[in-house]
């Protein structure tokens, strides 16, 4: 089954022409390439490549437009820089190193259908989890020690 469309709902773009997006309020300008071959399930909803001609096709019906013509995506702005650095970059993406915050991209990575980056995300979750437990280990231990050393020199004084 083919899907047909208006022609007044699908416009084509080169790949190299740019895109603006808003998300939740922050600007973001990118080439409609970069999120039409993103493996994204959200932006192919929204446009995708046409392989007999090569050009993006738009589709205007699967999304909303700001005032200044961008696309509008209800989402967290500061967090899309992370998803558009991954269509940009692929696994070579700088990862936080922050639970939260990779809690909350694994949360954005599942909204936009991105499964290649929610591995990333959760493996780099895994990593600094083990990290944060280790440190929390040492700590411990570093507590546990200046406490019996506390102990010794409150009962035996500073003596050498």
């Amino acid at each position: 089954m083919r899907l047909t469309h208006n022609m007044e709902d699908v416009s084509a773009h080169h790949a190299t022409d740019i895109v603006q997006l808003n998300v939740g309020g922050k600007r973001y300008t990118t080439l409609f390439e970069t999120l039409a071959r993103s493996k994204s399930s959200f932006f192919n909803r929204i446009m995708r490549i046409d392989h007999v001609t090569g050009k993006v096709l738009l589709f205007r019906r699967n999304f909303m437009v700001d005032a200044e013509g961008a696309i509008f995506i209800n989402r967290d702005g500061d967090l899309f820089a992370h998803a558009l650095q991954f269509m940009r970059d692929g696994k070579r993406t700088a990862l936080p190193e922050k639970v939260y915050t990779l809690k909350q991209l694994i949360r954005e990575s599942e909204f936009f259908g991105m499964e290649s980056w929610k591995q990333v995300l959760t493996e780099q979750l895994e990593i600094v989890e083990k990290k944060s437990n280790e440190i929390a280990d040492i700590l411990t231990g570093i507590d546990a020690h200046v406490g019996r050393l506390t102990e010794s020199f409150y009962f035996n004084g500073f003596k050498k």
